[in-house]
């Protein structure tokens, strides 16, 4: 399984899981998602992040922070 960068609503950036056409964790809503964000600790909308727009440091932190594991 393949971990990708996500930013919600809120601007909160972590990775998790993303399975191109399913979905374990989340709601699917066509580009975006439902899914807790560890960050805020709700349900946020969520939408995966090209990881070459960011800078260096924002991906790593981004890549250390991670949601929860799959139930």
């Amino acid at each position: 399984m393949r971990r990708v960068i996500v930013e919600c609503t809120r601007g909160g950036r972590y990775s998790t899981i993303w399975l191109p056409f399913g979905s374990l964790k989340a709601i699917r809503l066509g580009r975006t998602r439902i899914q807790y964000c560890p960050i805020h600790r709700r349900f946020e909308r969520v939408r995966k992040v090209d990881p070459r727009s960011l800078s260096r440091r924002a991906r790593r932190r981004a890549q250390a922070l991670r949601d929860l594991p799959i139930p």
